[in-house]
């Protein structure tokens, strides 16, 4: 059992950005009930919890190079999972909605394009992202992806949110740019490698 006096929150934090894995199991266990029971709170089924449990902690483990430049990783750790469960919930909103809505045949219309479509949009969308200045990519990432306010954004990057918006608007910018001029190559070329899988 972990005594208090042993959890360095910033050590350790200091130690996951450099890749420590047991670090980072160490805050993930000081951390998993809490957390887990905010997510229930919110979605109030324990299977949805339990998978936005690990959803919550991939994203840190995935930013864990920003961690040590976080002045309050609580509070970041909460924005994180409010918009991880709110996230799963608009999704879930929206699938019964359409499950509900359309006819069964029309799920099934087209499902081959549809995918091809959405996997070269996310393919050009991540493209775009790695064009990006590291500064405008963490910006766009955490207000466009992870549904971060500009003040929240601005304290987990501990810049000012002016500086914030100004990133954003550079990165939207070129990120519209970027996927407009893929989209409309793709729509020129899909068809042609849909009539040849045909």
């Amino acid at each position: 059992m972990e005594c208090a006096n042993d959890y360095n929150e910033q050590a350790l934090l200091a130690m996951v950005a450099l890749g420590n894995e047991s670090a980072f199991l160490k805050l993930f266990n000081h951390n998993k009930t809490k957390i887990y029971s905010i997510l229930l709170t919110i979605t109030r089924s324990r299977v949805h919890a339990e998978e936005l449990l690990q959803d919550v902690f991939l994203v840190i483990w995935k930013r864990r190079n920003c961690l040590e430049s976080i002045s309050c990783f609580q509070s970041y750790l909460f924005i994180v999972t409010r918009n991880k469960a709110f996230k799963a919930l608009r999704r879930i909103a929206k699938e019964q909605l359409t499950a509900y809505q359309l006819p069964a045949e029309e799920l099934y219309h087209d499902d081959v394009r549809e995918a091809m479509q959405v996997l070269e949009q996310r393919r050009l969308l991540q493209h775009a992202l790695s064009c990006l200045s590291p500064q405008q990519r963490q910006v766009y990432q955490l207000m466009k992806i992870e549904g971060f306010s500009r003040e929240q954004s601005a304290q987990v990057m501990q810049i000012r949110p002016e500086t914030v918006k100004a990133h954003l608007a550079k990165a939207v910018k070129f990120v519209q740019a970027y996927c407009r001029a893929g989209i409309r190559l793709m729509i020129l070329t899909i068809p042609i490698i849909f009539f040849r899988i045909k």
